[in-house]
Formats: C-alpha cells, sequence, structure tokens
C-alpha cells in the first residue's frame, strides 16, 4: 500500500512507519525536508523544492502530482478539515476525518462536553467581557487553530480579542500530554508526559512547546496509578463523544492532584516518539491497528520501571550555518537541517534526546545535549568526543 504522510514535520511519524517494517511504500510531504527525512523515504519539501514558506495551500500544491492509496496527516491538518478532505481526493483517510476534526477541534464543543460530562476543566470564552466579570482570574487568548503554543498569551484588559481567537483560564500546575490510541469507541493510553514549555534553554520563552518529559508525572501530586485511572477516564469519554480513531493526544494541566484538559490533538504528536522508546510500542503500527478496529494489550500501570525519555527541540538564539548533519545523526539527534543551510533567529535547529532513571538526571541529559548542540552551531567542526 502506497501512503502519503503530510504535514508541517512529518519525520517522526515517517521514522515510526519504517520502523514498523510492515513493508508500505511512504511517501513524505512536510515544511522542513530534514536531512534524516531524505534517509527514511520519498519525499518532497515545501521550503527547499518549492521554495515557500510553510502555508497548507502550499502543502496542498506540493501533495497534488503525487500518487496514493491512503493518506495519514500530522500536524497542523488537524485544524484544517478541508484541508484534509481535498487532500484525501476520495481516498481512505488513516486517522480521524475530516467531521472528527471539526467537531473535537471546536473549544465550544469540546467544553461544553467536558462541563456536561462534570469533567474538570478551564473555563473559556469568547468575549473580552468575561475580564469585567471575573477580574481576578488570568485569562490566555489563544487561536482557535492552535499548535505548539504558537500564538498563546496572556490577555489583558484592553487587548483586543480577535475572531480567531477564544480565552482560556489560565491555570498554574504542571503542564503535561497524554498519548492514546482509539477505535472510535474505546481508547488505550500508552503514555503520560510532563511538557517542556518556554524554556530559554532551549530558545523559547512564553508557551511555546520546546520538549516532553516521558515518564512517572506528577510525583507528590498523586500516586501514578491514580493519575493514570483519571485520564483513562478522560480520554475515554471524549473517544466515545467524538469517535476518535488512531493515535491521538491530549494536552492538560496537573495541579492540586486534578488533571484539567486544555485540548485534544488529534493526530500524531511530538512525544510519542519517546514512547516508542519507553515501551517499545510501535506507533505506527498501533495507528493503522486502530484505524481497523484493533487496539493493543497494553497497560501502562505495568511500565513504571522505564525510568524518563526525553526531548528537546532546539530553537536558534542566533543566526547560524548548520554543519555535520550526519555526525549528529549517527548520535541520535533527530529533524536536522541540511549541511551548509542557514537558520534564523526563532526556527528549528533540530531535536535532541536524553535518558535517566529520574526525572532530574533525564532533564539534565537534555540540557547537555543541547548545550553542546548550541555549541556546535557556533562551529564549523563537530565537536571533539574523549577517548
Amino acid at each position: 500500500m502506497d501512503i502519503l504522510i503530510a504535514g508541517v514535520s512529518v519525520r517522526g511519524f515517517v521514522e515510526s512507519a519504517v520502523r514498523s517494517g510492515l513493508g508500505h511504500r511512504i511517501v513524505a510531504v512536510d515544511h522542513f525536508g530534514d536531512f534524516d527525512l531524505r534517509l527514511l523515504c520519498e519525499h518532497r519539501s515545501i521550503k527547499r523544492d518549492l521554495g515557500l514558506s510553510y502555508d497548507v495551500r502550499h502543502l496542498m500544491t506540493a501533495c497534488h502530482d503525487l500518487t496514493f492509496d491512503t493518506v495519514a496527516y500530522t500536524a497542523n491538518l488537524e485544524n484544517h478539515p478541508s484541508a484534509v478532505e481535498a487532500l484525501r481526493r476520495g481516498k481512505p483517510v488513516l486517522g480521524n476525518s475530516a467531521s472528527v476534526l471539526s467537531s473535537v477541534r471546536n473549544p465550544a464543543r469540546l467544553f461544553n462536553f467536558l462541563a456536561r460530562s462534570a469533567i474538570p476543566a478551564p473555563e473559556i470564552a469568547f468575549s473580552s467581557k468575561v475580564l469585567e466579570l471575573e477580574p481576578d482570574t488570568t485569562w490566555l487568548r489563544k487561536p482557535l487553530r492552535s499548535g505548539g503554543g504558537h500564538g498563546i498569551a496572556v490577555h489583558a484588559p484592553g487587548d483586543r480579542l480577535e475572531r480567531d481567537a477564544y480565552l482560556q483560564e489560565h491555570l498554574n500546575g504542571t503542564p503535561c500530554g497524554a498519548v492514546f490510541v482509539a477505535d472510535g469507541r474505546d481508547a488505550r493510553l500508552l503514555g503520560v508526559s510532563e511538557q517542556l514549555i518556554g524554556r530559554k534553554e532551549f530558545g523559547v520563552d512564553g508557551f511555546r512547546y520546546c520538549g516532553s518529559i516521558l515518564g512517572r508525572v506528577g510525583a507528590g501530586q498523586m500516586a501514578w496509578g491514580d493519575l493514570i485511572g483519571r485520564v483513562e477516564q478522560i480520554v475515554g469519554a471524549i473517544v466515545r463523544e467524538f469517535h476518535l480513531v488512531g493515535v491521538n493526544g491530549m494536552d492538560f494541566i496537573l495541579t492540586s492532584g486534578t488533571a484539567y484538559p486544555l485540548e485534544i490533538n488529534p493526530r500524531y504528536t511530538a512525544s510519542m516518539e519517546l514512547v516508542e522508546q519507553a515501551y517499545g510500542i510501535n506507533i505506527f503500527d498501533a495507528h493503522l491497528a486502530a484505524c481497523q478496529g484493533r487496539l493493543p494489550a497494553f497497560d501502562l500501570r505495568g511500565q513504571s520501571s522505564a525510568g524518563f525519555f526525553g526531548k528537546a527541540i532546539l530553537f536558534a538564539t542566533d543566526r547560524v550555518v548548520f554543519h555535520h548533519p550526519q555526525w549528529w545523526f549517527d548520535r541520535g539527534a533527530r529533524d536536522l537541517p541540511c549541511d551548509g543551510e542557514r537558520i534564523g533567529v526563532g526556527r528549528p535547529i533540530c531535536t535532541v534526546f536524553s535518558r535517566g532513571s529520574s526525572r532530574g538526571e533525564c532533564y539534565d541529559g537534555v540540557i547537555e545535549a543541547a548545550a553542546a548542540m548550541y555549541r556546535a552551531a557556533r562551529e564549523k567542526d563537530p565537536p571533539r568526543e574523549d577517548g
């Protein structure tokens, strides 16, 4: 079967597809056209091959003459159901349909359902008048077509609320992500991770997503088994209401022992490759099986001894010219620019990984990997290795 995988960045999902050993022919289209994506399959890059910035219309242009039997997608196509419908050209979609996307990505529908189901969640509003009614609440302004924390900011009195944005109550706590696979009726929770948000050591601030730490999240707030059980209940209810299929993610805030859902990401998410590393689940295989109505026999409660697995997406703090992608690839870095590629301030450089027996050890490891990459990005030669 020929499978088209399309989105802003598809390397992780494509790597999982190739690693699955299922033998499908994969054709990839994304913005970056990373060095390591080139090693995996036939691909096309909006930036390299078309010389264009990322836009869903440009993604459609890059896909228009490709042949395939079915299509799968990554971010940010969940925000563009009509593009998913056009992209599939009447062929099957491996994942959530356009109608499902339109429903679950509508914050009014999602949060109305959470309220009806007595699932604790932050308040939302579609008018700045709520600031006058609840002046002691901190509100975040979020784009309706959100992703990766882009465009999220604290909304202050006097700020304009655009028509394509809404307000969400800001809750202090640990930002988390849940990974689950669904068959439209039921779900299996595959992992829970702490999200790294706005970390200056990775070149971002504010509410930008820049990585994840997968492991026993929430130590000290609630027992691991209790957290798993609560998240399972939440994602199970959402799957039954919105008929989600395949692999999906849920962003939530963990505070005072309660998980507060923030949004559903009804497609492959960034922390899923950590699930593969930690638990040996092939995400692409699980995705295809769930789309066909089969869920894995997996219980996250039995994985407590796996340790902690981390990743960080590094963003350029200065203009750099990247060198030696093969050297970095051989040492585990991913989403690598091609040799000699110029990267502007604020643009992603690559992804680095770490593993540890504790959260602190894992986080320190990803900090060290990031620091080594930033040093090398300012130089022409790869770092020296001891021994």
